[in-house]
């Protein structure tokens, strides 16, 4: 990339007319658009080129684990193509099938889907365009608030922060959240609280927070500026009222109003948060550490660059704010906007954190708040600089896997032309050759074989999840495994027995009355036995 040398001696103590004290900085939002240039130079349009060249290159170097046969067949992203076929069956998210999102994803998607078809390759033409899009908004805010530092650390960390095939939720709050962040540098919060507004439809969460500071926000500048009137307020608070306003009826025209009220209260996923041990009282710690973790597994994957970002915004932004308020130093310019991505990073840390991968989900927000800190002081820069380093040798673990899949994985008819270890392909075609004549049923929390293989039987439910399905949902699935002829487990390393492992004793007894006949690594093939039946 053709960036600028670091000016680590060189970078200027900010000056009185760009920086205020810490409240008014806060409450002023007009203001911080001083710091941020509307313009496009040659050099911006070229790492701009260069950064989407990356993301394309990042879609190769993955595919085989993106178009990848367990994601779409056994785990979550089949289930949104199991999801579209239940809306066509009239069946309204949250009243009959689980669904732990916001609805505009699902309302999207559908659309979509009713123009390329219902397919994995058209999961991945929806997702890789929402990586590009958010990536060009990310460059456009470092671009604004950053240095060569902040683009170099976005060039590193784009592997781990872009989430390249991700589904719809997760690929549409992040170009939601980063859009209002950059409207907020631009000065123009109120835009930026309808971003925020319009990202509680895709997942209850994150939205409410960046909305709550947006608010607050909002009310301290119209109180220094003795305009906190219910018109000036009203006026502020427009594009929101617009954006809730407007998304309510169109998602109560979709999928009613009950279902639209429920998807805005984030029930569901508390209820599967705890029923599945997430969060730091559950198994969230072993993203630090777990039985057989290697030294090599925190520097070649981005746990210690997460950890060490983490340490460093909350510490930069800590002491700046110290230094300012005890009037040692001015504020920089855009420490609003950095505050506040310090506050969505801690509050994601302290309420929203689930598995231990979870933290993929808004480590966007990090790395902009960590580049936009570039400007302050030479010593912020130089740690920049040393987080680039961290977020570089965090991808030698995603490198090193990818190349392996390209080895290993091969497509093929047998696995509807996803990718698939030979061994799993093997044991599927046996399982399918096993099954086929018996219509049988495949039961899994949130897989879509049954829309990619039309031998077997129907999914009662898309996300059959524990605190997401709904009573009805579970009732029909116990039923349907009861009743089958076969049924068809899969038990692949690394995924687990979903039957075994259901937190609950709902599927304890779904099995009753059937023998095992075919055992496999990757599958199990329960069949029912001649005493049952009679």
């Amino acid at each position: 990339m053709a960036l600028q040398p670091p000016t680590h001696g060189a970078v200027p103590e900010p000056s009185v007319e760009a920086v205020q004290r810490p409240a008014a900085r806060l409450a002023a939002g007009s203001d911080s658009s001083n710091s941020v240039s509307n313009g496009y130079s040659r050099r911006q349009i070229l790492v701009s080129v260069l950064t989407i060249i990356e993301v394309c290159a990042l879609a190769v170097l993955e595919w085989p684990s993106l178009y990848n046969f367990n994601k779409f067949a056994f785990w979550d992203w089949g289930g949104y193509l199991v999801a579209n076929g239940l809306l066509h069956h009239s069946r309204v998210p949250i009243v009959d099938f689980g669904w732990q999102y916001g609805l505009l994803p699902l309302f999207i998607q559908e659309i979509w889907f009713r123009l390329a078809g219902t397919s994995p390759a058209s999961f991945m033409m929806l997702s890789v365009p929402c990586a590009l899009v958010l990536t060009l908004i990310l460059q456009d805010f470092i671009h604004a608030e950053s240095g060569a530092p902040g683009h170099v650390l976005l060039a590193a960390s784009l592997p781990f922060i872009v989430g390249i095939g991700a589904d719809l939720p997760h690929a549409l709050e992040p170009i939601l959240i980063s859009a209002a962040l950059l409207m907020q540098a631009h000065g123009r919060r109120p835009q930026a609280l309808a971003m925020a507004a319009a990202a509680c439809f895709v997942k209850p969460s994150m939205g409410y927070l960046l909305g709550l500071t947006l608010l607050i926000l909002i009310l301290a500048d119209l109180r220094r500026r003795k305009k906190l009137t219910p018109v000036e307020l009203f006026s502020a608070a427009m594009p929101a009222l617009c954006a809730v306003i407007g998304l309510s009826l169109l998602m109560s025209a979709a999928f009613g109003r009950t279902a639209v009220i429920e998807s805005l209260v984030p029930i569901s996923g508390a209820k599967a948060y705890k029923l599945l041990h997430f969060g730091w009282t559950g198994n969230a710690w072993r993203v630090f550490y777990f039985p057989g973790v290697h030294p090599s597994y925190y520097l070649g994957t981005p746990v210690a660059f997460w950890v060490c970002a983490s340490l460093f915004l909350i510490i930069v932004v800590f002491f700046t704010a110290r230094r300012s308020f005890a009037a040692v130093a001015p504020t920089p310019a855009n420490f609003e906007v950095v505050a506040t991505c310090a506050i969505l990073h801690f509050g994601f840390i302290a309420f929203f954190y689930g598995s231990p991968s979870s933290w993929t989900y808004y480590a966007y927000i990090l790395v902009i708040g960590v580049a936009a800190v570039d400007r302050w002081r030479p010593l912020a820069a130089k740690g920049v600089w040393a987080l680039c380093i961290l977020a570089a040798l965090g991808n030698y673990g995603l490198l090193k896997s990818s190349i392996s899949d390209w080895r290993i994985m091969r497509r093929g008819a047998a696995t509807a032309g996803l990718y698939a270890v030979p061994a799993e392909t093997a044991e599927w075609e046996r399982v399918a050759a096993l099954t086929k004549e018996d219509r049988p049923i495949l039961f899994t929390w949130t897989g879509g074989a049954m829309a990619l293989f039309p031998w077997l039987r129907p999914a009662a439910g898309a996300f059959v999840v524990p605190g997401v399905a709904t009573v009805k949902e579970i009732g029909a699935t116990l039923q349907s495994l009861r009743s089958a002829k076969v049924v068809i487990v899969p038990t692949i390393p690394g995924l687990g027995n979903p039957i075994s492992n259901w937190p609950g004793t709902e599927f304890k007894t779904a099995l009753v009355g059937k023998r095992l006949i075919y055992k496999g690594i990757y599958f199990e093939v329960y069949k029912q036995t001649l005493d049952s039946v009679r």
